[in-house]
């Protein structure tokens, strides 16, 4: 693991943007709740705040490293958003506890 290769991959222009777009279509289902609302409102957005918890996705810096953003297939990043989006919600949106 490389944090060098993972940091240049948070900062991958194009990258961003395919997070964005991949995103954008797992928030569409999800309805108008906190997490889908921010991404559609604004897919950069969206990309900022899951960009931590996806360039530091397992095997992501190694991959990066090997072929740059280009060697992340769609299925490797659709997975590491479907993986991260709880986390990412929770992280974002904590539950509000009603009071007693």
């Amino acid at each position: 693991m490389s944090y060098q290769d993972q940091a240049n991959l948070a900062q991958d222009a194009v990258f961003a943007e395919r997070l964005s777009a991949a995103l954008v279509r797992e928030a569409k289902p999800k309805g108008s709740t906190d997490l889908p609302a921010l991404v559609l409102r604004s897919p950069a957005e969206g990309a900022r705040v899951f960009m931590p918890f996806i360039a530091s996705a397992p095997t992501f810096d190694t991959m990066y490293a090997g072929g740059g953003q280009e060697a992340i297939t769609d299925g490797d990043l659709l997975s590491a958003v479907q993986a991260n989006w709880d986390l990412v919600d929770a992280v974002y949106f904590p539950p509000v506890e009603e009071p007693v």
